[in-house]
């Protein structure tokens, strides 16, 4: 399936280079993000204000739409970090029945929070499965927000731990 997708910058003054520059980085990190193997064109136009005066760019891609094995491999990297949090906090949970009473009541709560965090983003990934489309694409901004979410949770219970 062919799709379309645009890119928008705000020009500054004598800085159009460097919005060409951060164009080029968005698509290319989108492209990449896609697992996108064939972009059919790609172009730019300038919009301008009342008076005429350049104020941004905008960047079109045309693009053809990964077959489904893309989004199985998507999926499958999501659901293995997903599982190695959940591995994590296992650990975690298992350390905490060797802890004090006041460090194992902390360690259970953050166990609690990461168990929340992990159970979000599984969610999230089981509504990607359903879903397809670009929808699809607005659910997986969503899975890897949570999964990132879950990550930095989970760091910081560690990180506490190691102190």
């Amino acid at each position: 399936m062919i799709r379309v997708k645009t890119f928008t910058s705000q020009l500054k003054i004598f800085h159009t280079r460097n919005e060409l520059l951060e164009l080029d980085q968005a698509v290319n990190d989108f492209v990449a993000s896609q697992g996108i193997r064939k972009v059919i064109s790609v172009s730019d136009a300038v919009t301008t204000g009342v008076k005429g005066e350049a104020i941004g760019i905008i960047r079109v891609i045309t693009y053809e739409e990964p077959g489904e094995g893309a989004r199985e491999k998507v999926l499958g990297k999501m659901e293995e970090k997903l599982k190695g949090w959940g591995d994590e906090i296992e650990h975690l949970r298992g350390k905490a029945d060797r802890l004090g009473t006041e460090a194992r009541k902390k360690l259970q709560e953050q166990v609690e929070e990461l168990r929340a965090k992990q159970e979000s983003a599984r969610q999230k990934l089981q509504e990607m499965r359903k879903t397809g489309g670009e929808a699809w694409e607005d659910l997986r901004t969503g899975a890897e927000a949570a999964l990132e979410d879950l990550k930095k949770a989970g760091e910081r219970a560690i990180g506490k731990r190691k102190k």
